[in-house]
């Protein structure tokens, strides 16, 4: 069974929503450095869990290793619709994060475009919240496709991949050397199954309640921990002795 370590800096998404939005809002300006300025009312920001880390419909499959390293190259790529690379982006990625949920790791990547003026109808906002466009795909570059069964360049062992039963269990390719994200896009159907857009900015179910606890899985012996509220704010505070 693989072994995960991981040391987890991060923000807490458990005050009001406002804090989130002007957490993203930094990120934009701090990542893209945009020559106007964002702004929580001048950009509107979507997310999108847009691949995980189960067999997709290709026969390929990403770990969480490798997620981790698309949470860190997709940010400043554009986002397009179709992997229509010919006119310009409809809008950017400028953060990411992972996410669990219901025993599977998505990427979950976070995008932004400028807000239209009152008088002019967002096309693009209306599309994406109505669910018009609702799956998303990535494109990226890698450079072996290791097969699951023996850990070979899949397109040269004698194992092939399984597409009556695209599942862990059974053979399949992992994208092994991830060098680029290319761009993500808006797609009709993505080849990840479950991918969609959503305007839940939060890792939390209810980012404008207050938490009175938190389940905390695993921590080193010589560590404590504590919630702690300042400012109408609340923090995990986590302390090594």
């Amino acid at each position: 069974m693989e072994k995960i370590t991981e040391v987890l800096v991060g923000r807490l998404s458990v005050g009001p929503l406002d804090d989130r939005l002007t957490f993203l809002v930094e990120k934009i300006n701090e990542v893209i450095k945009p020559p106007k300025k964002a702004s929580v009312e001048n950009v509107n920001i979507r997310a999108m869990y847009v691949v995980n880390d189960l067999v997709n419909c290709h026969g390929g499959r990403f770990r969480r290793d490798d997620l981790a390293v698309l949470r860190d190259l997709i940010c400043d790529t554009p986002v397009l619709v179709g992997h229509n690379r010919s006119g310009a982006p409809l809008a950017r990625t400028f953060h990411a994060e992972l996410e669990d949920k219901d025993g599977v790791t998505w990427l979950k990547s976070y995008f932004y475009w400028p807000k239209e003026n009152d008088s002019v109808q967002d096309d693009l906002l209306i599309k994406i919240d109505s669910g018009l466009l609702k799956e998303c795909s990535i494109s990226f570059t890698y450079t072996f496709p290791e097969c699951s069964v023996c850990g070979e360049d899949m397109r040269r062992c004698p194992h092939d991949i399984d597409f009556a039963r695209l599942d862990i269990s059974h053979p399949h390719f992992i994208y092994n050397g991830i060098t680029q994200v290319l761009e993500t896009s808006l797609v009709y159907k993505g080849s990840v199954k479950g991918t969609y857009i959503t305007d839940k900015l939060s890792t939390w179910p209810h980012s404008n309640s207050c938490l009175n606890e938190v389940r905390i899985l695993s921590l080193p012996e010589n560590a404590s921990c504590a919630l702690a509220k300042k400012d109408g704010r609340q923090s995990l505070i986590i302390k090594l002795a």
